[in-house]
């Protein structure tokens, strides 16, 4: 289970989360920064979001859902 903690301008999501779900999310024009770490996985990541640009947490959500994960999402 992976949790997305929603914010205004910002999708934090907390979870083991694979190289090739966050390549899904770069490939989604989501710009993903790693916080922490290891082995091929990371534990969490920030993502900014621009609803604007249709860039949104909805968006996030999805993309990690393509990847196999389900998803928790707290705003």
């Amino acid at each position: 289970m992976i949790t997305v903690t929603v914010s205004h301008k910002a999708a934090n999501v907390v979870g083991n989360l694979s190289k090739r779900a966050i390549k899904t999310l770069k490939q989604a024009d989501f710009c993903v920064v790693k916080q922490e770490g290891e082995c091929g996985f990371t534990g969490s990541l920030t993502i900014p979001l621009e609803p604007e640009s249709g860039l949104t947490w909805q968006g996030v959500k999805s993309c990690l859902e393509n990847s196999g994960y389900k998803v928790r999402v707290i705003c």
